[in-house]
């Protein structure tokens, strides 16, 4: 029996060291946001570290890892539709490196909001689905990092 017991507690263990690396992760977005207010615009196009590309930089790396966590969603069923739709996220999310800044703060949201909504639905026990711990933080970051980047979005134009 005591096993088990150590087993739950390693378990709740590592469910919250990745919810703590899901929230730590809105780090880098606040970051950016943070030192391009603290320094001047002028200043900025003379540091070696560009705060504004940082921000787009980080959204397109993040949003193309979280399109490659659907490739584990089901494993009972064929990969197919799940690595297609994870492959097209990334896509999506490599395009936005090319664009303008303003486009991307635009269109890298509407890729985040997308990529929930995808995983919502490849996902077979969808109504148990918004009580997993799991979901429950991705809504939250999702909402986090939509209102950050119209922050930026705000703030930069």
């Amino acid at each position: 029996m005591e096993p088990l017991i150590l087993e739950e507690k390693a378990m709740k263990a590592t469910i919250k060291s990745w919810q703590w690396l899901g929230y730590l992760g809105l780090l880098p977005f606040v970051g950016c946001l943070w030192l391009f207010k603290l320094f001047e615009q002028n200043t900025i196009s003379n540091m070696l570290f560009n705060p504004q590309q940082a921000f787009q930089f980080y959204s397109v790396i993040i949003l193309t890892f979280l399109a490659g966590t659907l490739w584990r969603k089901d494993p009972n069923t064929t990969y197919s539709a799940t690595q297609i739709t994870s492959n097209l996220f990334c896509l999506y999310a490599y395009i936005w490196l090319f664009m303008p800044l303003y486009y991307s703060l635009i269109f890298l949201p509407v890729g985040y909001l997308s990529l929930l909504i995808a995983e919502y639905m490849l996902n077979k026990n969808r109504e148990m689905l918004w009580f997993t711990p799991y979901f429950t933080m991705r809504l939250t970051l999702t909402f986090v990092v939509l209102i950050l980047h119209a922050v930026a979005f705000l703030a930069w134009f």
